[in-house]
């Protein structure tokens, strides 16, 4: 983790944002053409500035020594203040470009969420990954989280 900072993000980082964004609907994208209805579905600059911008989310990101954006993660926490349930954290996404990778940053953006999400009093942890990332889904299990839902879809034709 040489020479990368990870910082909580801001709207100055926008642009940074949605160009990972973007690097990490691709990956995605390799798994299953589905996933190009999020590039259609919305304008992501608009839609990562309101996200920036909620008190519930945290956004960090990864720079390197010369300033360029390496990776991110998004998190944030859902409560429901006039219940009585407690408040669910969710990990929306980790992200860091395929030449950084296998160099602890995903880690650290993990653990700074899980700060920050501890700090906050969070009970419970969720997360979204695609069952044919076989990669991502063993290293989810080895810090502790396990299957519980299983989300199912069917391509009309």
């Amino acid at each position: 983790m040489e020479n990368i900072k990870i910082k909580k993000a801001t709207i100055k980082d926008l642009d940074d944002i949605v160009g990972l964004a973007g690097l990490m609907l691709d990956f995605h994208e390799s798994f299953d053409k589905y996933y190009t209805i999020y590039s259609k579905y919305e304008d992501h600059k608009e839609f990562y500035k309101n996200q920036l911008q909620k008190k519930n989310a945290q956004f960090l990101i990864a720079k390197d020594k010369n300033g360029e954006a390496v990776g991110f993660g998004q998190s944030s926490i859902i409560s429901m203040p006039k219940t009585k349930a407690p408040k669910i954290g969710k990990l929306i996404s980790i992200f860091v470009k395929p030449e950084y990778r296998d160099k602890k940053i995903g880690k650290v953006i993990f653990e700074q969420q899980m700060e920050w999400l501890k700090k906050n009093k969070v009970k419970y942890i969720e997360m979204h990954v695609d069952a044919r990332n076989k990669k991502s889904l063993a290293l989810w299990k080895k810090y502790g989280f396990k299957d519980y839902q299983i989300n199912l879809k069917m391509d009309l034709k």
